[in-house]
């Protein structure tokens, strides 16, 4: 993709009713979707949608205040030593300056009114405007990555199993704050990684810091806009799709004085990941076997699981293809 790969796939949905599928630009939309997924794996969404108004009131009305909190106010954000990668995120050896909390089922009020109970437990005026400001805007980003989902199934003549697959998917809202680093020079605040879930939606705010890895190696810096969400195959839509979705490596670096922070919707399988026997062909032979995705996330962080940049394959790839 060489000198292609300047910037990400661009795609307007701003004649997407995600309500109404297969109606205004569905069918056009989905088809830029399914060959920015299958090729770069991800693409910038123009997605008027959010409002601008409503994202600068998610970081400046609720981002920012939540992570001045004090640390002990944070660590309440706990789902439980089981479930360790749910909540609050900080002070990880290898992640500088980086911070992150997270809502599970974040697209719905109550859990949005749990998560702004544990972190401010006196109450207050703010909390209301919080739990709003969250939810509305977790609720049009949730719309997106359900419309892109639909359009993957169908473009891939699978759409019977959109339903099943949405009743077994879960959604965590995680915020992130990543510090500046006050130099010049690029830091790393999230190393190279792929993301282990379905579909991951990336809202920035004014401070770049995603940048995307090509096929060719080459590093594409997103540069945010009032408009635009990121949308990321993980390796769970992968697999699911039996590797005709790419699920692309990426990181986040940040340089200068102003601090970073997102907002990003990942979607995640509760429970098997198993390719549907439509996607399994001569042309496409079983390339994952079925597996439990927990399981899958626990090989992913573990020791052996480090020792491999290819986790997916690792864990459960089907090594018949002369590789």
């Amino acid at each position: 993709m060489g000198g292609e790969a300047k910037q990400l796939p661009r795609i307007d949905f701003s004649g997407v009713v995600p309500s109404k599928p297969g109606t205004g630009t569905w069918p056009a939309v989905r088809a830029q979707v399914m060959d920015a997924l299958t090729t770069f794996g991800c693409f910038d969404a123009h997605y008027p949608a959010l409002a601008p108004e409503l994202r600068a009131e998610l970081f400046d009305g609720a981002v920012r205040p939540l992570f001045a909190l004090p640390a002990d106010a944070k660590r309440r954000n706990d789902y439980g030593a089981d479930k360790p990668f749910h909540g609050y995120l900080g002070d990880i050896p290898g992640f500088d300056g980086y911070e992150s909390l997270a809502i599970v089922e974040g697209t719905e009020p109550g859990p949005v009114r749990d998560f702004a109970g544990l972190m401010w437990p006196d109450g207050g005026d703010h909390t209301g405007l919080f739990c709003d400001t969250v939810h509305g805007a977790a609720r049009r980003i949730f719309e997106l990555e359900e419309a892109v989902r639909r359009m993957v199934m169908e473009g891939l003549g699978v759409a019977k199993y959109h339903d099943a697959l949405s009743a077994s998917t879960w959604h965590l809202l995680r915020m992130s704050e990543y510090k500046a680093p006050n130099a010049v020079e690029k830091t790393v605040r999230y190393m190279t990684h792929q993301d282990t879930n379905l579909l991951s939606v990336v809202c920035q705010h004014e401070v770049e810091g995603l940048e995307m890895q090509a096929r060719d190696g080459e590093w594409v810096l997103v540069k945010p806009s009032p408009t635009s969400l990121v949308v990321i195959v993980g390796n769970a839509l992968r697999a699911w799709t039996n590797d005709r979705l790419h699920a692309p490596f990426h990181r986040i670096t940040v340089a200068g004085n102003v601090t970073r922070y997102s907002a990003i919707l990942f979607s995640v399988p509760h429970d098997k990941v198993e390719v549907p026997d439509e996607l399994v062909d001569d042309e496409h032979p079983l390339r994952f076997r079925p597996h439990d995705h927990n399981d899958f996330v626990c090989f992913c962080v573990s020791e052996e699981g480090g020792r491999h940049e290819d986790k997916l394959m690792a864990y459960c790839g089907v090594h018949d293809r002369n590789e």
